[in-house]
């Protein structure tokens, strides 16, 4: 008899915050090297880091803008400040849902 399954989820929860028109953040990094503001929809990310490895010594300045649509995640990071995921994330309540909908659908294949 078939069964069905599903890929084990990853229930660690991480820091982060769902932007909104009215938002606004000015937030940094614990080393001060990532350096973030958001305001308007646009966030802005300032890196300024220097690092050495076998005598040869590196420095990074830049400046990141993006504009962002009202509903985005941004999880944070404590190295990158806050990131658009890679993968889809949910909220807690969300997932509850949607397990319950997946259960409902397949209430008979049990």
């Amino acid at each position: 008899m078939n069964e069905l399954f599903t890929i084990k989820p990853n229930l660690h929860q991480y820091y982060g915050r769902t932007i909104t028109k009215e938002m606004k953040f000015d937030e940094s990094t614990d080393d001060k090297t990532v350096h973030q503001t958001l305001k308007d929809l646009v966030l802005t990310t300032e890196i300024t880091k220097e690092s050495e490895y076998e005598g040869i010594k590196s420095s990074e300045k830049s400046v990141l803008t993006q504009e962002l649509p009202e509903g985005t995640i941004l999880i944070w990071d404590e190295r990158q400040g806050y990131i658009i995921p890679d993968r889809q994330v949910y909220k807690l309540k969300d997932l509850k849902e949607e397990i319950e909908q997946i259960e409902d659908i397949y209430k008979e294949v049990k």
